[in-house]
């Protein structure tokens, strides 16, 4: 073979093992949301509390966020630490009565969400909505 093509060959596998390498580090993520209490019968405002969980390949930097029903977003990094999960939590302060959801979605390496934890608020003498 001549010194061209087995570079070739070098470079094409070589790049080959490098995906393989990169997809196998970022890996398969899975998350899981819950609602702390899902029915809140108190006085206003509420805090509603929620417990994540994302699993993954230990040492992956992920970016992810909790979204919620009234459209407020927060966003953070972290990394997957040894053991391969991760606990997050977010909490939220309502002031009037509703259904309401939230859901846990990481963005990077890989897009996946949760399911949406639901939960509802009826406040004394609140006012519906969000």
């Amino acid at each position: 073979m001549r010194l061209w093509t087995k570079l070739l060959l070098f470079t094409v596998a070589f790049g080959v093992l490098c995906a393989a390498a990169a997809s196998a580090a970022s890996g398969n993520i899975t998350v899981t949301l819950h609602s702390n209490n899902p029915v809140a019968g108190a006085a206003c405002p509420w805090t509603e509390n929620f417990t994540g969980t994302i699993r993954g390949p230990a040492g992956t930097a992920i970016t992810y966020r909790f979204e919620r029903s009234n459209g407020n977003l927060a966003t953070h990094s972290t990394t997957i630490p040894a053991g391969g999960s991760k606990q997050v939590s977010d909490s939220w302060v309502s002031s009037h009565s509703g259904d309401k959801w939230a859901r846990l979605h990481v963005l990077t390496p890989q897009d996946v969400a949760s399911d949406k934890a639901t939960f509802s608020v009826h406040c004394t003498g609140g006012i519906p909505g969000q």
